[in-house]
């Protein structure tokens, strides 16, 4: 079956979108939609992707959780949660997470930890100072109990 006219500009238009970042098929079925692609294209143009290499979830949450845990220093919960937006499969998230190092997340909530402290230095100690660091923490997308271990 050949391929339309309008399908083949979209398949070429998300092959250069994908060549230079890797992407989920949420990313494209949301890029398409927005273009005016019918399921039917959208469909076409991931299979296609897919079948040339450019889509590969499994390396698109080996990337994310990298590039979230190293760049952004997030924790893990936040990591999860950004996967899961993109509709990534809870095994795939799992296997990913799993490849974290324990000792780079520990890092990660100390330079936190300690970046909030100095914001806070001026700030009496007390439960609400405490409140305010274990907030900031969480939204970081760090665990309840590793926060309490730290502050």
């Amino acid at each position: 079956m050949p391929i339309e006219g309008n399908t083949h500009r979209f398949i070429l238009e998300m092959e250069r979108f994908c060549a230079y970042q890797e992407r989920s098929a949420f990313e494209i079925k949301t890029k398409l939609h927005r273009k005016g692609a019918t399921d039917e294209q959208v469909a076409l143009v991931i299979k296609h992707l897919i079948s040339k290499n450019f889509l590969n979830e499994a390396r698109f949450v080996d990337a994310f959780v990298q590039g979230k845990s190293r760049i952004k220093q997030w924790g893990v919960q936040r990591i999860k949660s950004g996967l899961r937006a993109h509709y990534i499969a809870e095994p795939l998230i799992n296997q990913a997470l799993a490849s974290l190092s324990k000792l780079d997340v520990q890092a990660n909530l100390q330079r936190w930890l300690q970046k909030k402290q100095n914001s806070l230095k001026d700030e009496a100690e007390g439960p609400k100072k405490r409140a305010k660091i274990i907030r900031f923490l969480l939204s970081k997308g760090f665990a309840l109990d590793e926060i309490l271990k730290v502050v």
